[in-house]
């Protein structure tokens, strides 16, 4: 067989050691493996374990002749389409990618793979109550020859990973375990042990501990039952394939330190069950996850994959024929903005609907998630500006409402629902916005959601377009997006004043709250300060004069040209607020003569930044992007 796995580095990870394990007895069988990473990441390989397969970057693969491709990160799996020889695709779930809040997860998944593996019971249970489907499950083993029972000193009481980035690892109800107990805590991340000596690190441990609250296997534990250390793992999940409560290891709760430290005292003060639970340990090991047989087990399922035996997932989700609702999103770059933001559309849209992306000149790998995630895509050469792009999408929808939505946003449970019931209600409503975690108008900005529905004030600084939801009539009626206005900013304003105009109102629905994380595409642009005062002065001049403006044949002439005058009169006050608001942006003297200090150390940090992050785990880079726009105000 001619294998590829997707990967999105080879670093030290309990996933990336199976697909290495598999790998080298793969190659040792005689197969071709190739493990494809980034272009940036390639070169670099993998030294921390043996690697006998090829590494190849991303670019190489149209050209890769190959039998199956394999890829178990869900981030890349829009990749596939770039492997056009490959004849199979399979997916390896190594983990519920929504237990971890992380995008990928099978809802947003829009592969047309011929299979679905899953790397522990619990991760394919997972799956299958989404998609109604189980996957196969195909767990992995502990190599024996680096963790196995060696004599050293027990010089650590308790030992742990020691993963404090990451929350969800547990590691600070260890702690306060450790602390209840007045033991001293050791940990391995970090010192870059060579898989023997991390072997002999369990092996000087009288007691192992897991703390994680979900886990798709748990590499770790199962190491440590190898090594024939005594084992305190949290009901993690997937943890369970191996870890039997009082037979192989004590099973305790996720996040009770006290539960977690009466079992540490029950194993360190009863060599007895200590014992018992380390020969039980080795036996489980021996019996179930013995790395030649798990890879005879997955070179027959990937044999039976190629030669069309194998069943297929379900299909990827197939919009309705006639959706009572077109949600459209602007993509520039910013690949898991949108990635996130399309698996909130996925999981939590409750009306029929369909997903359009509009794709403004990203780079390629951001184009082609666009393309493979949307149920319609529009791919644009060169950034066409956000009105021209909602506009687009506007062409491309077929639903009765129309919600066009920033992709740096995340939508709540219910949020359909909710803001159509709204405007239903409303015979008057043009616009229905919810609110926001953040935005420059403050005006709908929340902590938590509300319980209220109100009209926002007429002619007035209207909420940000993060979201609005249309009517098609309406927003037809009016013309569109405004595309006048460059690039982006100033198409909202505009945008609801053609609302305010025609007699129709903003309704503001407190009871649905989107995460938002506020100029995540606009904080690019070289001079949005700039474009944002060329445009607003296009807003007054056109708003300030007798410049035509649609008007809806269900808007009388007569309250038409009154609400016109009204506009008129407003857009002098505008011209205050928009003064006073370039004035607030204006830097102090201090502030201009730090500007080129402060151009370099951006710069610096840039590309610091393209330097570490792709040897951080994703949930760990986008907390800090999210940290950066929102303290740097953009």
């Amino acid at each position: 067989m001619r294998i590829g796995m997707i990967e999105p580095h080879l670093r030290c990870f309990g996933g990336i050691r199976r697909v290495l394990e598999f790998g080298n007895r793969l190659v040792d069988r005689g197969h071709s493996v190739t493990y494809f990473l980034p272009d940036e990441v390639a070169p670099k390989g993998c030294t921390w374990m043996e690697c006998k397969g090829e590494v190849a970057p991303m670019s190489a693969a149209p050209t890769a002749e190959l039998d199956v491709v394999l890829f178990n990160h869900e981030l890349q799996w829009h990749l596939l389409d770039k492997f056009t020889r490959a004849k199979r695709k399979v997916f390896y779930a190594l983990h519920h990618g929504m237990a971890y809040d992380k995008p990928g997860s099978w809802y947003s998944m829009r592969a047309d793979v011929d299979l679905v593996l899953a790397n522990s019971n619990w991760t394919a249970d997972q799956i299958a109550a989404q998609t109604g489907e189980r996957p196969v499950v195909q767990v992995g083993g502990a190599n024996r020859e680096h963790f196995r029972p060696v004599e050293v000193p027990k010089t650590y009481p308790l030992l742990c990973t020691g993963d404090t980035v990451r929350d969800w690892k547990g590691t600070d109800t260890i702690e306060d375990a450790a602390r209840r107990l007045g033991l001293p805590l050791a940990s391995y991340q970090g010192k870059g042990f060579e898989q023997a000596d991390l072997g002999r690190e369990y092996c000087a441990a009288e007691v192992f501990v897991v703390g994680s609250w979900f886990e798709g296997f748990c590499q770790p534990g199962l190491e440590s039952l190898a090594c024939g250390t005594p084992l305190v793992t949290t009901d993690n999940g997937g943890c369970l394939e191996y870890a039997i409560d009082e037979e192989t290891a004590l099973v305790v709760p996720p996040r009770d330190p006290v539960a977690m430290a009466d079992a540490i005292a029950r194993l360190r003060s009863d060599p007895a069950l200590a014992s018992k639970l380390s020969e039980a340990g080795l036996q489980k090991v021996a019996d179930d996850f013995d790395w030649e047989r798990r890879t005879d087990q997955l070179a027959e399922i990937l044999d039976g994959v190629i030669a069309g035996t194998a069943s297929a997932p379900p299909p990827p989700y197939q919009p309705p024929a006639e959706p009572e609702l077109s949600v459209v999103t602007l993509a520039w770059d910013n690949l898991i903005y949108t990635q996130k933001f399309c698996e909130s559309v996925r999981i939590q849209t409750d009306v029929d609907y369909e997903l359009i992306i509009v794709d403004n000149g990203s780079e390629p790998d951001t184009a082609l998630f666009a393309a493979q995630a949307a149920d319609t895509s529009v791919l644009n050469d060169s950034n066409l500006g956000f009105a021209k792009g909602m506009n687009q999408g506007l062409a491309a929808a077929t639903g009765e409402w129309i919600a066009f939505c920033n992709n740096d946003t995340v939508l709540p449970e219910k949020w359909a629902s909710r803001l159509i019931e709204t405007a239903e209600a409303h015979a008057s409503s043009g616009i229905i916005v919810p609110a926001l975690t953040e935005a420059r108008n403050r005006a709908t900005v929340r902590d938590e959601p509300g319980d209220k529905i109100e009209l926002l004030d007429p002619f007035c600084a209207p909420p940000g377009a993060v979201l609005y939801l249309m009517h098609r009539d309406v927003i037809e009626g009016v013309g569109g997006w405004g595309e006048e206005y460059e690039v982006a900013s100033g198409e909202d304003v505009d945008l609801a004043f053609k609302v305010w105009v025609n007699g129709l109102d903003i309704v503001y629905d407190q009871r649905v709250l989107v995460d938002h994380i506020g100029k995540g595409s606009a904080s690019r642009l070289d001079d949005w300060q700039g474009l944002w005062a060329k445009n607003r002065q296009h807003f007054l001049d056109k708003w300030s004069s007798d410049e035509e403006v649609p008007r809806l044949e269900r808007c009388d002439p007569s309250d038409f040209d009154r609400n016109r005058r009204l506009s008129r009169s407003a857009a002098q006050w505008m011209d205050r607020f928009f003064t006073a608001r370039a004035k607030a942006d204006q830097p102090t003297k201090m502030a201009a003569a730090a500007a080129p200090v402060k151009k370099t150390a951006d710069s610096l940090a840039r590309r610091t930044w393209q330097s570490i992050h792709p040897r951080l785990p994703e949930d760990t880079a986008d907390r800090i992007r999210r940290v950066y726009y929102r303290a740097s105000g953009q």
